[in-house]
């Protein structure tokens, strides 16, 4: 007969994770942990049916007929090998034909790319992009109606896939430091009065990952943006960074952002700036941020950020005084219906959705550990890693936000880049979802460049909303 100090004892022996046992037993992933961890002790009716699950678990791997280290891929279509590179619009498509998906979350996502393809009235507000990146902020800007007609992005992956997206707009520069304003004034006769300006100079020198160095030359490219709406003029600008850049300093110790402030404010315009978190405004991520919104002092109009919608605390989304306050949406809500996949698994109708393979050591770190936790914790000190910290190798939780999607949300290394129950980083597709890109956005070029544009993209739900706030408050009678 099983006793439950035994249950992790045999569990262990023959390879089957807790969320294994979960799916044999209809027990808890966490009542099993509890009963393991000695936090809990099963009844005994409880105790039988743990004895009875195992047991045939354990028959079944005996006999072959049950393989607990890999789960068989459900899958629809003609199997197609991925490519390491997508070329282009037309291999996306060609590869994505059998991909169907139609949760909540994804349906939204699809109206905000009907709404940004669109065709756009004749006297909708003009706007230029600067520091584009792959689209995201265009893509929220877009679907609220905003007509970007250039922009301007340094690299070449990035504007690949801008292109690919947008091909109506012109791309007007890649290095803006070697924008002329000559340049600049060939723009004003092409376009004629541009209304708006969106953009975020690279973070980087800004960011932790950077090492938050005062002296790298990105921190600087804010100047190249004021050059520009200083000839442009533009009624509004908006400029989205890390939030970090508002505790920067330079070498003299003045803020950055106060310098930034100064310098528009010579050119006539207003800041107002905001820290976000990108939940408070419907993207399913715990990504702050800092944004930027100048007015033009001469059009006699001012810009407030209004009250985000969504909320972490339910006692406030269930207050009727609260009117239209919404739960935050979660790493649920923006993945429930992709396809479970274990490490160096792959979807074959979705060329975004494949899992890396990790190694072997690192999943066995991992395999037990709950969500919202880290390697680090576990009680065996032979399955944690022998460097770092606590927010590495650490799992997301399935009914909150994502944590902060980055560059480097493959490494299962990374700060809480593990999916909460399958043992591996996140996929391109669940880093994608998260930061609110509809399935229908193409994104082309290696995976590697791929990863970099979507960790550097701005939320495009973000992007809408803040859009939607400035028309109303500058634009709406226009």
């Amino acid at each position: 007969m099983l006793v439950y100090e035994d249950i992790k004892k045999i569990r262990l022996e023959y390879s089957i994770s807790q969320t294994k046992l979960a799916e044999f037993s209809g027990f808890s992933k966490a009542q099993i942990s509890a009963w393991e961890l000695g936090k809990k002790i099963p009844v005994k009716s409880e105790i039988d049916k743990l004895n009875d699950v195992l047991k045939d678990a354990v028959w079944k791997i005996d006999q072959g007929k049950l393989d607990v280290k890999k789960k068989k891929v459900q899958h629809s279509g003609t199997e197609k090998k991925l490519p390491s590179v997508i070329k282009d619009a037309k291999e996306y498509v060609a590869l994505s034909e059998n991909m169907k998906y139609s949760s909540k979350y994804a349906t939204e996502l699809s109206g905000l790319y009907k709404d940004a393809m669109a065709p756009k009235k004749s006297n909708a507000i003009k706007g230029i992009a600067l520091f584009s990146g792959c689209g995201g902020m265009t893509l929220g800007f877009e679907a609220a109606g905003v007509d970007l007609v250039g922009h301007v992005e340094i690299a070449e992956s990035a504007n690949r896939i801008y292109a690919e997206n947008f091909p109506k707009s012109k791309l007007l520069g890649e290095d803006i430091c070697e924008i002329s304003d000559e340049d600049l004034q060939a723009w004003r006769r092409e376009f004629g009065d541009i209304d708006i300006i969106v953009g975020g100079p690279p973070c980087q020198g800004f960011s932790l990952a950077g090492k938050r160095n005062p002296e790298d030359e990105r921190n600087k490219l804010y100047k190249q943006y004021v050059r520009i709406v200083s000839v442009i003029r533009p009624k509004v600008f908006v400029m989205e960074n890390v939030a970090l850049m508002t505790s920067m300093k330079d070498e003299s110790g003045e803020l950055f952002i106060d310098k930034i402030e100064k310098s528009f404010s010579k050119q006539g315009y207003s800041l107002v700036k905001k820290i976000v978190n990108a939940y408070e405004y419907g993207v399913p991520q715990s990504r702050e941020r800092v944004i930027l919104v100048g007015v033009r002092k001469d059009i006699n109009k001012s810009f407030v950020f209004e009250t985000p919608l969504y909320s972490l605390d339910e006692s406030v989304y269930q207050m009727e005084l609260w009117g239209e306050k919404k739960k935050a949406l979660t790493f649920r809500d923006a993945t429930e219906d992709l396809q479970s996949l274990e490490n160096g698994e792959k979807s074959y109708t979705d060329p975004l959705h494949w899992a890396i393979t990790h190694p072997e050591h690192v999943i066995e770190w991992l395999i037990d550990v709950p969500e919202g936790h880290s390697a680090h914790e576990n009680e065996n000190p032979e399955l944690r890693p022998p460097s770092g910290f606590n927010t590495t190798y650490k799992r997301n939780v399935w009914n909150e936000p994502c944590s902060t999607i980055s560059t480097n949300f493959s490494m299962i290394s990374g700060c809480r880049n593990v999916h909460p129950t399958d043992t591996r980083s996140l996929t391109i597709r669940e880093a994608a979802r998260v930061q609110s890109f509809p399935d229908e956005f193409v994104f082309c070029g290696n995976w590697g460049e791929i990863r970099k544009s979507i960790g550097n993209a701005v939320p495009p739900i973000l992007a809408r909303a803040i859009a939607k706030e400035i028309i109303g408050q500058i634009f709406k009678e226009e």
